[in-house]
């Protein structure tokens, strides 16, 4: 029998192309009613950029903004760099995609709503080498206003990785059709869909084709706001996850067995860091499905994986930080199909997210979702 959590990823598909159809006729005209991103009673998860006056900006997916207002419309106006799109969730229901394109734009949120309270999330559902997005103005249908927003989870999660944890490809029809941007979706991604399940506030730091050593890595850009300038720089007071999970080795073992020493001892300090960010942060040391011993051939990867992470963990046990642990995905499974270029599926990846839900809610004695 599938996870509940497998049937709520193909019921929200579902919905989202309801809901794209119906706010696809909406009228990109302005409304009256125009408030700042910066409004106090607007929130950000994630890692935002808030140097700029014009407006807060992000890269990283699976970013997110929420408002709550009362009124019987929302538009956003946006200032994208390249194409990324964004999911639109209305009073909790995943609504329309919003495909942006470079430049500025007014792009409706919501329309014809009942008259009342709503709330409004944008979450990124591509990632940082797709564009950066700017959003400069909420507005709202007459005598809108908005209201303050419930107070937030005291649970947050963050999730550091590679092109599995961004969703690349888990809308893909099959393994044989190539990564586009309408292919990836960070909301459904697994760890987006475990922080729903925990109640959690979530943060993605991943981008495609990273590593952890010794190049083109994750670690060399984990201090920054927006990934592709060097010179931003993240505020780690404006954070502090209480899990962490790493999900980087996919592509170190992709062409052979990174050396032993020098690779445990890269991913040793790079916990040593994060433990100097967040001192009482767990963090998970991960496997990732696609992963196995079968590939690359005759090397067995995944056990060999698998092994250098139990010592990275006895490691930090020896040294008193006993809240490391390894956390294994299970290799992806043929019967629950494949994403573009054999990436995870939807389904592969709500599977993720209830094995990563359920651990970390053990773990903290956080009770799941109803």
């Amino acid at each position: 029998m599938e996870p509940d959590t497998v049937r709520t990823a193909f019921v929200t598909l579902s919905l989202v192309c309801v809901f794209c159809a119906a706010l696809a006729g909406a009228q990109q005209t302005a409304l009256p009613v125009s408030v700042a991103p910066s409004n106090r009673l607007v929130r950000t998860i994630g890692r935002w950029d808030v140097s700029d006056p014009h407006g807060p900006r992000c890269a990283w997916p699976a970013s997110e903004m929420q408002f709550r207002f009362r009124g019987s419309a929302a538009s956003i106006a946006f200032n994208e760099s390249g194409n990324d799109e964004w999911q639109v969730v209305v009073d909790g229901v995943p609504t329309a995609v919003l495909r942006l394109t470079p430049g500025g734009s007014m792009q409706p949120v919501a329309a014809d709503l009942r008259s009342g309270a709503h709330t409004v999330s944008l979450v990124k559902r591509t990632e940082a080498f797709v564009g950066t997005t700017q959003i400069t103005a909420i507005e709202l249908s007459a005598s809108g206003r908005l209201l303050p927003l419930p107070r937030p989870s005291a649970r947050n999660v963050e999730v550091i990785g590679d092109s599995i944890s961004c969703g690349y490809g888990n809308l893909g029809k099959d393994q044989y059709q190539h990564f586009s941007v309408d292919t990836e979706d960070a909301y459904l991604s697994y760890g987006a869909v475990a922080a729903r399940l925990l109640g959690a506030n979530y943060t993605c730091v991943a981008w495609s084709g990273r590593k952890l050593w010794p190049d083109n890595t994750i670690p060399e850009i984990y201090n920054r706001t927006l990934p592709q300038d060097a010179a931003s720089r993240w505020d780690y007071s404006r954070w502090t996850p209480s899990a962490i999970v790493i999900n980087l080795a996919t592509n170190d073992f992709g062409a052979g067995i990174p050396d032993e020493a020098a690779w445990t001892g890269a991913y040793e300090s790079f916990i040593a860091r994060l433990l100097r960010h967040y001192p009482a942060a767990r963090i998970y040391c991960a496997s990732g499905p696609m992963m196995s011993d079968a590939y690359p051939p005759g090397k067995n990867a995944l056990t060999t994986l698998i092994a250098y992470l139990g010592k990275i963990v006895a490691d930090e046990h020896a040294a008193g930080n006993r809240r490391v642990a390894v956390l294994e995905f299970a290799t992806q499974d043929a019967k629950n199909g494949y994403g573009s270029d054999w990436h995870p599926s939807v389904k592969t990846d709500a599977i993720m997210a209830e094995t990563m839900a359920r651990r970390i809610g053990h773990d903290e004695h956080w009770k799941l979702a109803p």
